[in-house]
């Protein structure tokens, strides 16, 4: 297996348990120990994130636990032209 092929698996996996851990808070309830398993899950996918970026992997995009690199670097200002401020709605005169 590749790299490539580990982190896509992994991927995967970490999937499943974050659905399966859905599940489970659907049964048990908002529960300390359910959201725990939560904030666990989602160090275990932040640690995948981190780990294909340090190996510039990406994953084909549209699989379940696909992994998604984001670069540090601005993004472009066209891309929020015209977009409103979730907490203040739209502009005024608009």
């Amino acid at each position: 297996m590749t790299v490539h092929d580990d982190l896509a698996a992994a991927g995967n996996r970490a999937a499943a348990l974050r659905q399966s851990v859905v599940v489970l808070a659907g049964r048990l309830g908002d529960t300390i120990d359910v959201r725990r398993l939560k904030d666990d899950v989602g160090r275990v996918i932040a640690d995948l994130n981190l780990i294909a970026q340090a190996s510039h992997e990406r994953l084909p995009q549209g699989q379940p636990g696909e992994i998604i690199y984001i670069p540090d670097e601005e993004y472009d200002p066209s891309l929020w032209a015209e977009a409103d401020d979730e907490a203040a709605g739209p502009r005024p005169g608009r």
